[in-house]
C-alpha cells in the first residue's frame, strides 16, 4: 500500500479531468502526477529515501500538494506544520522529528529558518518555494531537473506516512504518527460517506492543509477523483470569489470562517454566484446552532458537522446530510466504535456524560519517540480523546466539554501550557495562566492572567506584542489581566477553575 496510489488510480481512470485548481495553475490528474514525480525525483537526488522525514512549511497551494504526495510516493514521512509558526516552534519540530529536508515558502524561510540553521543539526537541505535564497535549493530548479517517471515505494499499512504535532496540556508538543492505512481508509470514508462526492465535483477549504482536516478536505475528494481548489490564506471575500470562479460544489471550514463569510455575503449577495455550491462541512469546533439555518438559507446548501482529532485521522463521527440534529456531531462513522466512559473506564448510561473513547481504522500508531504518552492514551485498545460527550436515545453524540485545558479559537487548537511557557520568559512576569473565554465569532479566545515580579511594570499591549514575536498569531492572548496573586490550591497549583469563575 502507498497513499499516493490515490493519484495513480485517478490517472488511469480520468487522466484529463481537473485535479488541482488555483489562480495560478489548473492541472489535470496526469499533469499533477507529472509534477509529483519530478518533485519526488528531486527529493531523491537530495538523499531522501523511505522512512526519512521531510518537513513542510508551506501555505495551502499546488506546491504543498505536489510536495506532500512526492514525499508519500517515496515512502518518506511528511512533517507538515503551520505557515504561521516562528523560529522556536520550528526548531523543536524539526529537531524532534530529525527531518532531513525542509521545504519552505521563501519569505518565511528567510524570516524564521535561515537564522536557526545552525540549531538544526539533522537538517541537510532547505528547499524554498518562490524567490531563490542563498544557501537553499530552489523548488523550481528541483522540479526542472527531476525525471518524469517515479516508482512508487511499497509500504505496509502501518508504515508512517505523516507526523503531525499536537501540543499537550503539559510538556512539549507530541508528534502523532499517522499511517498509510490510517489516511487511506479515512480518506475513503470521507470520500464515500461523509462528503457525498463524485469525480465531477470541486472541493475548497479555508482550513490549512497542515491540519488533520487535510484527510477530509484533500484525501476525501482526491479518493473520489474530485478537483481540489487551493488558496494560500482564508479571507471571507476571497473564499466567496473562489467559490464563484471555480464553480465549487463542496466547501469545508471551521465555524468562525462561516460566520465571517455570512457577514460578507449578506452585505452584497449579488456580487457572487454560488449556484454550484451544494454541500457545506464544518468541524474543529461546535457550530452555534443558530448559524446552521442561516448558512443553509443564505448559501442554499446542505450543512453537516463531523468530529475527530489528529489521533483519529479526522472523521470518526459525522452528521448525515438531511438527517442531522442541531448541535450533534452525528453518529459513529462506518467501521468506527464509540464508547463514553467514566473515570473508572466503565461505559456510562445513555444520556450521561462520559469521556469519548474510540476504535477505528484511523486511530494513530502512537506518539513519535514517546512510548509512555502513547500507552497513556489507550486503555484496552480504546483511544481516549479527552473530550466529554453524551448520547441521546437515537445514538447521536454531543460534545459537552473538554477534559483537558485545550481551547479552540477559530478552529485552531491552542494549548495554554505552550502560551504560558512564552509568558514566563517575559522579564516582568512572575506567574501566568491562560484560559479560553467566549467570543462571538471565534468561539473562544485565549486570555492570560499575569502577576508581575515585585517592582516590575508591563502593559497589556507590551505583553501581547512580546507573545506575537515568539509564536503563531492565533496562539497569542487577546486579553491580559494583571493580578497581584493568582489563585492557588493548598499545594500551590494555580486554580484555573477559579479564574474561569471570576474568583
Amino acid at each position: 500500500m502507498n497513499l499516493a496510489q490515490i493519484i495513480e488510480k485517478n490517472v488511469r481512470r480520468i487522466p484529463n479531468s481537473p485535479a488541482v485548481l488555483s489562480e495560478t495553475v489548473q492541472w489535470s490528474w496526469q499533469e499533477f502526477e507529472l509534477q509529483v514525480n519530478r518533485m519526488g525525483n528531486g527529493l531523491r537526488k537530495l538523499g531522501v529515501s523511505k522512512g526519512d522525514r521531510v518537513a513542510m512549511y508551506l501555505p495551502n497551494s499546488p506546491e504543498y500538494l505536489v510536495t506532500y504526495f512526492a514525499i508519500t510516493k517515496l515512502g518518506a514521512i511528511a512533517v507538515p506544520f503551520n505557515i504561521m509558526y516562528k523560529s522556536s516552534e520550528i526548531t523543536y519540530i524539526v529537531n524532534n522529528a530529525q527531518t532531513k529536508v525542509l521545504v519552505a515558502a521563501s519569505d518565511e524561510a528567510q524570516k524564521h529558518v535561515l537564522d536557526i540553521r545552525d540549531q538544526l543539526p539533522a537538517l541537510e537541505n532547505l528547499v524554498v518555494v518562490g524567490d531563490k535564497v542563498d544557501g537553499a535549493v530552489s523548488y523550481a530548479d528541483l522540479l526542472a531537473g527531476g525525471e518524469s517517471e517515479l516508482p512508487m515505494a511499497e509500504c505496509a499499512e502501518d508504515d508512517v506516512v505523516t507526523i503531525l504535532y499536537t501540543s499537550g496540556t503539559t510538556g512539549q508538543p507530541k508528534g502523532a504518527m499517522l499511517t498509510h492505512g490510517n489516511f487511506y481508509y479515512n480518506g475513503e470514508l470521507n470520500g464515500n460517506c461523509t462528503l457525498h462526492l463524485n469525480d465531477q465535483d470541486r472541493f475548497f477549504t479555508g482550513t490549512p492543509f497542515c491540519h488533520i482536516f487535510f484527510v477530509l478536505t484533500v484525501l476525501g475528494p482526491m479518493y473520489k477523483g474530485s478537483a481540489v481548489v487551493t488558496a494560500p490564506r482564508f479571507f471571507p471575500d476571497k473564499a466567496l470569489e473562489l467559490l464563484s470562479k471555480f464553480k465549487v460544489t463542496h466547501f469545508a471550514a471551521v465555524p468562525t470562517m462561516y460566520i465571517y463569510m455570512l457577514q460578507t455575503y449578506q452585505a452584497d449577495p449579488g456580487k457572487y454566484d454560488l449556484s454550484a455550491w451544494r454541500f457545506a462541512q464544518s468541524a474543529g469546533a461546535a457550530m452555534p446552532a443558530e448559524y446552521i439555518s442561516l448558512i443553509e438559507q443564505a448559501f442554499g446548501v446542505g450543512f453537516c458537522e463531523c468530529y475527530g482529532s489528529t489521533e483519529t485521522s479526522s472523521t470518526c463521527t459525522y452528521g448525515r446530510l438531511g438527517h442531522g440534529k442541531a448541535g450533534s456531531i452525528g453518529l459513529p462513522a462506518e467501521n468506527w466504535q464509540i464508547r463514553l466512559v467514566n473515570e473508572e473506564n466503565n461505559e456510562v448510561p445513555q444520556g450521561e456524560v462520559g469521556e469519548i473513547t474510540v476504535k477505528g481504522p484511523g486511530v494513530f500508531k502512537g506518539y513519535w519517540g514517546m512510548p509512555e504518552a502513547t500507552e497513556q492514551a489507550f486503555s484496552d485498545g480504546w483511544f481516549h480523546t479527552g473530550d466529554l460527550g453524551k448520547a441521546d436515545e437515537d445514538g447521536y453524540l454531543y460534545i459537552v466539554d473538554r477534559k483537558k485545558d485545550m481551547l479552540i479559537c477559530g478552529g485552531y487548537n491552542i494549548y495554554p501550557r505552550e502560551v504560558e511557557e512564552v509568558l514566563y520568559t517575559h522579564p516582568a512576569v512572575l506567574e501566568a495562566a491562560v484560559i479560553g473565554v467566549p467570543d462571538a465569532a471565534k468561539g473562544e479566545i485565549p486570555k492570560a492572567y499575569v502577576s508581575l515580579k515585585p517592582g516590575a511594570k508591563a502593559t497589556e499591549e507590551e505583553v501581547v506584542a512580546f507573545c506575537k514575536e515568539r509564536m503563531a498569531a492565533y496562539k497569542v492572548p487577546r486579553l491580559v489581566e494583571f493580578m497581584d496573586v493568582l489563585p492557588k490550591n493548598a499545594s500551590g497549583k494555580i486554580l484555573k477553575r477559579s479564574l474561569r469563575a471570576g474568583e
